[in-house]
């Protein structure tokens, strides 16, 4: 299992994937919460301050499940993350190209 920290928001969250493939979703989801609360403790001084957001592979832009790991300070933290990951999602991943007439 690979841990991967991404600072592409104000906050910044970690991203668990098993880049063989062969893991379970239940082993995948059972590494996330060790690792979230190990995280979650040296950050925020507390095991229980964090959300698991899992995705499987119809819903990942690599066809491969992760689960993301976000460390959240408080209630109002947490519902400010969710808006920016639904924000992120409304984009397109791609740029569209100018079309020449």
């Amino acid at each position: 299992m690979q841990l991967v920290c991404r600072r592409r928001f104000p906050v910044v969250h970690y991203v668990l994937f098993d880049e063989s493939g062969r893991a379970s979703d239940r082993g995948l989801l059972k590494a996330a919460r060790q690792q979230a609360e190990r995280l979650a403790l040296q950050v925020n001084g507390r095991a229980d301050g964090f959300t698991l957001i899992y995705n499987g592979r119809m819903l990942a832009r690599v066809a491969k499940p992760h689960v993301h790991i976000v460390l959240a300070r408080s209630r109002w933290h947490k519902a400010l993350i969710y808006l920016l990951i639904g924000l992120k999602n409304l984009l397109p991943t791609k740029i569209a190209e100018p079309v020449n007439r």
